[in-house]
């Protein structure tokens, strides 16, 4: 019995580990989706300032960059849906004892993030047919 608990504990402890570290990458993937998508305003401000002065006219990149970032979003995201599912499952069947509120809050964290997956894909799709768009001078800016 005594082996049997020290087994489940160290499962329960790289469990535990293991999905901190996987919210750590979905968190870093949110920073560099930013940054990308920080890159991609100034992409646009330049292509915008260019034009408004006639100067000559500069590769606008924007769209491409901004789809890039909603991708890895999306990728995030679902790391996250991840991370509260397996959360939600551990905490609902580790302890009997869980209050039903805790239950509550886990099964609503869980629907939010599906939802949440849902849209970064509905945004990322967008955005990539956006910038595969094709014009006479090139993908459209995006502005959201």
């Amino acid at each position: 019995m005594i082996a049997l608990n020290d087994r489940t504990a160290i499962n329960k402890f790289e469990l535990d580990l293991s999905l901190v570290k996987d919210e750590r990458i979905s968190d870093i993937l949110f920073v560099i989706a930013s940054i990308i998508a920080l890159i991609s305003t100034y992409q646009a401000e330049k292509e915008i300032i260019a034009k408004e002065f006639n100067k000559e006219s500069i590769a606008d990149n924007s769209a491409y960059t901004i789809a890039a970032s909603s991708w890895t979003f999306f990728i995030g995201s679902i790391i996250f849906t991840y991370v509260s599912v397996a959360r939600y499952c551990q905490i609902a069947t580790d302890d009997p004892d869980v209050s039903p509120l805790t239950l509550k809050g886990g099964k609503y964290s869980v629907v939010g993030n599906i939802i949440s997956v849902i849209g970064f894909c509905l945004v990322a799709i967008g955005d990539q047919l956006k910038a595969n768009a094709s014009s006479s001078s090139g993908p459209a800016t995006i502005s959201r």
